[in-house]
């Protein structure tokens, strides 16, 4: 039996096809959660995400105030773009020593590539920033799109 060049591509998109089902990355709306990694899992999770997968990397301290209202939005925010794939790691597992003073972090990367960086609260405005403000930070690195028409941050927050 003679097998097509045709027949070859397909079973090779099949096995790819099956790859993605065994590690759970089936579709393009994939993810819509946050999830929790540890420092072993930094690499396979973030750098070695697959070609053209956003990823939000949060730096979080349990019983910070900020951390925590960080991770509400960040699990509003999953769900809003399944395609942005959001995980959370303590910040002295990520970053030995790192203050708490720069508590929230988020590092945006894609396809291996640090797309950009938000430390602090300032990186959104200030301590009143909302939904729209890290939304806006996701799209204004191209890793989400948004409605919004404008800079949030540049409004004063109430």
């Amino acid at each position: 039996m003679r097998t097509t060049t045709s027949a070859r591509s397909t079973c090779a998109c099949c096995l790819r096809r099956l790859e993605l089902l065994s590690r759970g990355e089936h579709s393009a709306g994939r993810y819509g959660s946050v999830i929790e990694i540890a420092r072993a899992g930094f690499i396979p999770q973030v750098n070695q995400a697959g070609e053209g997968v956003g990823v939000v990397v949060f730096l979080f301290k349990k019983g910070h105030y900020a951390s925590s209202y960080m991770l509400v939005l960040l699990e509003k925010l999953a769900r809003k773009h399944p395609h942005i794939k959001f995980v959370q790691i303590a910040h002295d597992d990520c970053i030995p020593n790192y203050p708490d003073r720069n508590l929230p972090t988020l590092l945006l990367y894609k396809d291996d590539e640090l797309l950009g960086q938000c430390v602090g609260v300032s990186a959104f405005g200030g301590a009143s920033y909302g939904i729209d403000d890290v939304e806006w930070e996701l799209a204004r690195v191209g890793l989400a799109r948004t409605e919004l028409q404008s800079n949030p941050h540049e409004r004063p927050h109430k």
